[in-house]
């Protein structure tokens, strides 16, 4: 069954091309999750041909660029400070203990900056998410529902 984002159609093929992609422990699952990344990518796109980053027949390497821009452009985090990442490793405790060293936890300072790169990732994954929900609440979606998880 095809799939449209607004009035373009991503095809059967177009989800079947992109299932190489996502392994996935059946078939089904396998299309759902291409499906899901192609959905996406064609919201991306339309944002980024409405924000006038993109010509909307780009090839894929400039729809990718585009994209990108957008996203750096309409997303944007906080970095995590050290009150933040303190807080982080006091709620966390258990995963900077030692292996193989009993009760000896790694000192905050040897572990601030990992901290603080897993928190700023976290953040753009989130706010990234949020992104791809609002623009699909603004899109007419058929065929395809990405509020269900896969």
């Amino acid at each position: 069954m095809p799939v449209y984002v607004n009035t373009v159609e991503i095809t059967d093929d177009a989800v079947f091309k992109e299932m190489q992609y996502h392994p996935a422990a059946s078939q089904a699952l396998a299309r759902d999750t291409a499906a899901r990344a192609l959905v996406i990518k064609e919201l991306m796109r339309q944002a980024a041909v409405d924000h006038g980053l993109l010509d909307d027949a780009a090839s894929d390497d400039l729809v990718d660029a585009g994209i990108m821009t957008l996203v750096q452009q309409n997303v944007s985090v906080p970095n995590a400070d050290r009150a933040a990442c303190k807080r982080y490793y006091r709620q966390n405790i258990e995963r900077f203990k030692v292996a193989g060293k009993g009760l000896d936890v790694l000192p905050f300072q040897q572990v601030e900056n990992k901290i603080q790169d897993y928190l700023h990732a976290r953040s753009w994954r989130q706010g990234i998410q949020f992104y791809i929900q609002s623009l699909a609440g603004r899109a007419k979606i058929i065929g395809f529902d990405l509020c269900v998880p896969i």
